[in-house]
């Protein structure tokens, strides 16, 4: 029975996050797993413990990253390894399992409300930072389809607003647990209480600060070129780039992820430039191949100069092939060649002061490393992307919708060009201005206001300091009650 109910509990948790967005389930998924753990704990049995929420997480895991698979279908010579996801899969459960068993051991003497938070933004953290490739797994990204709520990734971060999510979700059993009501009702106050309301504090006050100082017109163009369409010849593609850039007005024309159909050479840029009237700037998506090295790239034409910022976080097994060597027989998949990682900064600077940070694909999950100290003050971000790979259905909707909390978090406005969407302007609040729909070939003309907007990434740092002395001072208390 323990089988089924930890594996649907795990089913519902995905029904929170894009393109769903069912919270209301919050509510009942998170106090249940409050009162399973308590049970569990009781009983002093960290195999149940660990078993459970081995299935716990791939019920999530299996059903919120489903759409990895689909990669395996674009091409006829790879669909025989599709199961390959499948290892993903048991890994990411695995880790969240023996994390989940680690602290439940460890704080074997805190209340499970406060454990049940602290287990999940720990696994998040963890998967995040320690394994390559999966900021994808947020729960701050439960409230990116909500324009009120996503505010708290602007003041509080990605980790911290997990966290503060995930205990709002446990309040229930505040209610149901009634033995300790009056000294869990307080610790809600503490902890959640003041972070919301300096929240509503801080939302008020910015609201003055947002100084608008000039506008820039920009063209989107969603190409929705298909990657396994043999009909769609380079020539073509090449085509189709040229006319459009032709018959745009606009002073910033932006294309998709490697929209370019042949690996860019000096005659390509020269044959872009003299499409391009006065004054306009172009930024497009192409492979670049300079020291026998190959580079996915952002290119950014301007009268005065061309300027390129190659992808730095590569997707393992889609870019490059990890122990390439030993693994020879996954080649059908990422192909004979690695791209490699780039090396210049993140910041690309247009004509009138005006500068953008250049962000490729997945980049875009990856919080804390697109900022520096060169770029915080840029005035937009450019996400350009090729979701193709993502499939029809969740994939390209949560890569979307991570896009969105990132312009929240940044407080920055996004511009996202994805080759088959979907493609936004979303301003700093992580709010959609224009979109286009998922897999039509579309354009979207915006004039883009640049303000002055406030950075508060270092008050992000100040309430993750906030939050653990909080924990240090409850583990005290409790370990000292219980010695």
């Amino acid at each position: 029975m323990s089988i089924i109910l930890y594996f649907t509990l795990g089913l519902l948790t995905s029904l929170l996050f894009p393109p769903y967005f069912f919270l209301p389930l919050g509510f009942i998924i998170f106090p249940t797993l409050c009162l399973l753990l308590d049970s569990n704990r009781k009983n002093r049995n960290n195999v149940n413990i660990f078993q459970n929420f081995l299935l716990f997480g791939f019920g999530f895991f299996i059903s919120y990253l489903f759409w990895i698979k689909n990669p395996f279908f674009v091409f006829e010579e790879t669909k025989n390894f599709f199961l390959v996801f499948l290892l993903l899969i048991i890994l990411l459960s695995f880790i969240l399992s023996l994390i989940f068993t680690i602290i439940s051991k460890l704080g074997k003497n805190i209340p499970t409300i406060i454990l049940i938070p602290l287990m999940f933004t720990i696994s998040e953290y963890i998967i995040s930072v320690f394994f390559y490739g999966f900021p994808w797994f947020t729960f701050s990204l439960i409230v990116s389809g909500n324009e009120y709520l996503i505010v708290l990734l602007k003041y509080f971060g990605t980790l911290i607003s997990s966290y503060l999510i995930i205990q709002i979700f446990c309040l229930p059993i505040i209610f149901i647990t009634t033995a300790n009501l009056k000294k869990e009702i307080r610790y809600f106050s503490f902890i959640v209480t003041l972070p919301i309301i300096f929240l509503v504090i801080s939302n008020i006050h910015s609201k003055n600060n947002n100084l608008k100082n000039s506008t820039i017109d920009l063209e989107i163009f969603q190409l929705n070129f298909k990657n396994n369409d043999e009909s769609l010849t380079p020539e073509i593609k090449l085509n189709i780039i040229i006319d459009n850039i032709k018959e745009s007005r606009a002073d910033l024309l932006i294309f998709g992820e490697n929209n370019f159909p042949y690996i860019l050479d000096d005659l390509d840029l020269k044959i872009l430039k003299e499409s391009l009237r006065e004054n306009q700037v172009l930024i497009f998506g192409a492979t670049r191949f300079e020291n026998n090295k190959y580079y996915n790239s952002l290119i950014n034409i301007a009268e005065s100069k061309v300027t390129y910022f190659d992808k730095k976080i590569l997707v393992p097994f889609g870019e490059f092939l990890p122990l390439r060597d030993s693994l020879t027989f996954l080649e059908n998949i990422v192909g004979p060649n690695n791209y490699s990682n780039g090396n210049v900064d993140r910041i690309i600077n247009l004509p009138n002061n005006i500068n953008f940070i250049p962000v490729i694909c997945y980049e875009i999950v990856f919080y804390w490393k697109l900022l520096n100290k060169l770029n915080y003050k840029s005035n937009f971000i450019v996400n350009i992307t090729n979701d193709f790979w993502f499939g029809k259905y969740i994939g390209p909707y949560q890569h979307f919708y991570l896009t969105k909390i990132r312009a929240a978090e940044y407080n920055k406005p996004i511009i996202r060009v994805s080759n088959n969407g979907i493609s936004a302007v979303i301003d700093n609040n992580g709010n959609i201005i224009k979109n286009t729909k998922l897999n039509y070939t579309e354009k979207i003309k915006h004039k883009l206001f640049l303000k002055e907007n406030i950075n508060f990434i270092n008050q992000h740092f100040i309430f993750k300091i906030y939050f653990l002395i909080i924990f240090l001072l409850i583990t005290f208390y409790y370990l000292r009650k219980n010695v």
